[in-house]
């Protein structure tokens, strides 16, 4: 019995950390940004899940459990500059040209993992690679600047520390 165990285990982790992309096809279409993004970062063997949603000029993320079922948590529009950042990105990765890119290899017995989906006036392409492509990577960090900034934002709606009025 337990060596039955054993296998449906490692089975499971196999498929957790495969390369195939799981991404949904959700994507509406590249509106206002004139790019639609979606990445999924995991770390399976540490819990770790960041869902990152580009769509119609808008920014969605989710992190945690959120992160985990690909749901943005919250949403926020992005600005001219900033959609023309990731399409600059985009480029440059190959993700919008007519061969798709070559995705690094999955590292053994786990390491981050990405699976993109991008959705242009000229296509739609999907594929999954590591977290350590250097277009995947720059692409989380310019998102993830925008979470802290609006994260950043909220924490300032909140009233100053000290003493308060009974």
């Amino acid at each position: 019995m337990f060596g039955c165990a054993a296998r449906i285990a490692s089975v499971a982790t196999v498929l957790s950390q495969s390369a195939c992309n799981a991404l949904p096809t959700k994507l509406a279409s590249p509106g206002a940004c004139g790019i639609s993004l979606m990445i999924w970062s995991r770390e399976p063997k540490e819990a770790k899940y960041e869902y990152f949603e580009v769509d119609g000029g808008t920014f969605g993320y989710g992190g945690g459990k959120d992160g985990l079922a690909m749901v943005p948590s919250w949403e926020t529009p992005l600005s001219p500059e900033q959609c023309a950042k990731l399409r600059e990105i985009a480029s440059r990765g190959g993700w919008t040209s007519v061969e798709p890119p070559s995705p690094l290899p999955v590292p053994e017995g786990g390491g981050r993992l990405a699976d993109v989906a991008v959705m242009w006036d000229g296509g739609r392409r999907q594929f999954s690679t590591t977290s350590d492509d250097p277009e995947v990577r720059e692409a989380i960090a310019m998102l993830r600047g925008i979470s802290a900034a609006r994260f950043q934002r909220e924490l300032d709606r909140l009233p100053e520390a000290g003493k308060q009025p009974r």
